[in-house]
């Protein structure tokens, strides 16, 4: 007997050019981008670490997952939201990263049904895997890698 497999409901939350998907007990919070300090090359430098946000009375690392792929542009700043997202390693001191986001992130149920392995071992830096959803193509990100940038 077949056993349908369950929703696993997931935040789609769009980026500049692409959108990520992630289990939503993975994201802490959508916040906007208030308390965010930006570094002060932050707009010039290619540095993906672009800045921290104060959150919960914790300063938590702000991330471009544009800029660790290797792209410059950060987008329109003010205007954008920081998704704080749980890092996996129970690392005391990364707990957190935040990453720079664009638009109302959309929580989705991702099923066999309506997602789709587009590539399970991508050369773009920081992305897991790409897949899609409903015909929309969106990046899990390196949660990992993200972690291993700030702890190190």
């Amino acid at each position: 007997m077949s056993e349908k497999i369950k929703d696993v409901y997931s935040f789609l939350i769009p980026i500049l050019e692409h959108s990520l998907l992630l289990p939503n007990t993975t994201v802490a919070e959508i916040v906007p981008f208030m308390n965010v300090t930006l570094f002060d090359d932050a707009l010039s430098s290619d540095k993906a670490h672009v800045g921290t946000v104060i959150w919960r009375n914790l300063d938590i690392p702000v991330l471009s997952l544009e800029r660790v792929a290797g792209r410059q542009d950060l987008g329109e700043v003010r205007r954008s939201r920081i998704a704080i997202i749980y890092t996996l390693n129970g690392n005391e001191k990364v707990p957190y990263v935040a990453v720079m986001v664009q638009g109302i992130p959309r929580l989705v149920p991702v099923d066999e049904n309506n997602s789709q392995m587009v590539d399970a071992n991508p050369s773009d830096k920081g992305v897991k895997a790409w897949v899609d959803i409903d015909g929309k193509r969106a990046m899990i990100p390196d949660i990992d890698l993200l972690e291993d940038m700030m702890a190190g």
